[in-house]
Parts: structure tokens; sequence; C-alpha cells
């Protein structure tokens, strides 16, 4: 998925090696942006026409293991290929007890912050939880300044739900946010908005907006990867130097989210046995860690993060350097907070849209949550909470 033309001599090189270890057997790549995957591999499959390994990411994976049109890793690979990538990352990709693809490259978010907007704010301490961002906000506000963007798009919502110590779904398989804690993460954003600690966008921008915003040295801390710190000394040199890192934004004793890609078996392979292979050849330890020291992305194998060069300890002092070691360290604690779910879209739609009314004040904290309680209820099959 959208790797070409960057990553071509390392996609190619992996297809070499692998060729000249199996005589006989031939691989052919084909890339796709992101935006037209899920159509053309639904087309695929729909068609007859899947191909044997595809690269997606868990929750639209979940999809398709929900119709069954992808084969069970664990029923071919053997049980020491399992258990050679971190649990966490294998987890990520199971639904209803039943796992659907092998985990490949991972992301991990950190905080990124603009050391002169907290010294100017008379900030001293990096926040590292929801609460304590509320604690200092005011500060920031004072000097007509925002301290944080908290982005609406994609999941971040739902990790920021499960960062405050609630679960999303119960034992049942039914809403399971819907209480003190569920409450909080729904407080935290109003007060924001409310308060005008973020910038008034923040209802209807999403992470790109957030990202542009810290280049442009408009906010003082943003949650993003160690992968747009290219981007940003690009953009702003400046801004680079003045660069600090922090752990991402949690309640206490939350893991840290791991963002997956992953590597899955259509049912409908012919050479289901040698696709199995292929994955597991892709995502092993030497060549996950060959990736990481390609681009800046972490490896889902747990013999990766022997080597040095993800040392939890930098190497130097060069902001890149710090970045990768912290994120390893996140990585290695990690979870994926928002697993594959059924109906995860709809899911998500209506959680962020009563998030974004009880924002914009058009509903109570504890209405809004009720109602994306009872949505969920009925998107599940379960009781209303």
């Amino acid at each position: 998925m959208q790797l070409s033309p960057h990553l071509d001599s390392y996609v190619r090189g992996l297809i070499e090696r692998y060729e000249a270890q199996h005589p006989g057997q031939r691989v052919q790549w084909r890339d796709l942006p992101w935006s037209e995957m899920e159509r053309k591999v639904l087309t695929a499959i729909a068609a007859g026409q899947a191909p044997d390994v595809v690269n997606l990411n868990p929750q639209f994976a979940a999809k398709l293991a929900e119709f069954g049109a992808l084969a069970d890793p664990e029923a071919h690979l053997p049980p020491a290929v399992v258990q050679s990538y971190l649990p966490a990352a294998w987890a990520g990709n199971r639904l209803a007890g039943k796992s659907f693809a092998l985990p490949w490259y991972l992301t991990t978010n950190l905080t990124l912050v603009h050391r002169g907007l907290l010294q100017k704010a008379g900030v001293t301490e990096v926040p590292r939880s929801p609460a304590e961002l509320l604690a200092v906000a005011p500060k920031f506000a004072a000097h007509g300044m925002h301290a944080y963007f908290p982005a609406l798009d994609g999941a971040h919502p739902l990790e920021t739900l499960v960062s405050f110590g609630t679960p999303l779904l119960d034992a049942k398989g039914c809403p399971g946010f819907v209480n003190e804690k569920g409450a909080a993460a729904f407080d935290f954003y109003r007060e924001l908005y409310q308060r005008r600690y973020v910038p008034r966008n923040v209802v209807t921008e999403g992470h790109r907006k957030a990202v542009e915003l810290f280049v442009a040295g408009e906010l003082a801390m943003v949650s993003t990867g160690m992968q747009f710190l290219r981007f940003i000394k690009t953009s702003n040199a400046a801004l680079y130097e003045q660069i600090d890192l922090a752990p991402p934004l949690a309640g206490a004793g939350v893991a840290p989210n791991l963002a997956l890609m992953n590597l899955a078996v259509p049912t409908a392979s012919r050479q289901r046995a040698a696709a199995f292979e292929f994955a597991a050849f892709v995502s092993n330890a030497e060549n996950q860690l060959r990736f990481a020291q390609t681009v800046p992305v972490l490896p889902s194998t747990r013999a990766s993060y022997d080597d040095p060069f993800l040392s939890t300890t930098p190497a130097s002092t060069e902001l890149s350097d710090r970045a990768r070691a912290l994120s390893a360290a996140t990585a290695l604690r990690g979870a994926v907070l928002v697993p594959p779910m059924r109906a995860y879209s709809k899911l998500r739609n209506a959680y962020t849209l009563q998030l974004q009314a009880q924002m914009l004040g058009r509903q109570s904290p504890q209405a809004a949550l009720q109602a994306a309680g009872r949505q969920w209820a009925a998107l599940l099959g379960c009781a209303a909470p």
C-alpha cells in the first residue's frame, strides 16, 4: 500500500532474496495508492482475482475477515513464527478470538514540544496526561497561544477515550465506556474547546491541521509520529532546533497506542501455503529491521529490538535518534487501543459526532455520552447501557 516509488529498491530487494531462496517461485508486486486500496481489493476479491498476499490495516482487514475472506495465519504458520511477533501487535489483528493477518510495521505517537512556547507560557514541565494538559492550558491562553490540538479524525478520539482508562467494549463485546472515565474524556474535549484553549477549527479539522499549526509555530504541543520530524526539519529548520520530546498523553497505567499495518492472505488464494511463507518472510525480524533502517517506522517483531539501532537509549543527542529511541521504548510497552471491531466506521462516526455536539454546547457531556452508548449498543446488537 503506497510504498512506490520511494521504497522500490527495498521491496524489490525483498522479492529477489525470497525468490533466490525459493527456486521456481515468482512474486509479482503491485503497489496501490491508499485512496484506492479498499475499493480495488474488494473488487478483486468479488471478481475471484484476489491477490495471494495483501498489505492492509487492521480495521479494513477486519471487514474482510468478518465475511470469511481472510485465512487464519495461526492455522498455517508454526507456533514459533507466531510467537516471534510482539504479543500486542499480534493481538491487534484478531477479531472475535481469531487471527486474520500477520502484523508488519507499526508506528507510535510522541508528543512534540515547542520549547520556546513553553518557556513563553512559563510552563516548566511537559504535560504527560490529559489532566496535566488542562491544568497548564490557561497559561498558554493567557499569552494568546494554544497548547494543543486534539485531532478528531480517524481513530484519534477513540484512542484518547481509552487513554482515560476505559475500554471501548466490555467483556460481552458491548459498549464499555459509558462510565465516569468516559465522561471525563468528554469533559476534557469540552473544557478545551469551550474555554478556547484549542483552535476553533478543531471540530472540523484533523491531524494534518495539527501538524501544520505546529510547524507554523502556532501550537505548543502536537501528538504525532517520529516520521513527521523530517517534514518539520525541511519546512521550518528553526523550529526543528526548538523541539523537545515527551511520551504521548495518557492516564496513569494506560499503554500507549500502536498503529499497525499488516499482511493478509485471502482465503481465495490458490497458493495459500506459499503466500503465508512469503508474508512471514517479509515481516521477519531481519527484514523488518532493514525496513526500520530505511524509513522511520518500527518493527512488530520481538528480535528486531535487540539491535542497537532500536536501542531505547539514544546513540546521540540528535533529535531523530532520540525520537527513534523513545518511539522504540513506547512500542515495547504499547497496545492497540482501538482493536478491530465489527461496524468500526459506523461506531467511530457515531462517537465523533456526539463528541463534537457536546464540544459545541448542543448537549451536555453526559447526554452525549449516553447517546453514543445507545448508538453503539444498537450497532453491536446489545442492550442499551
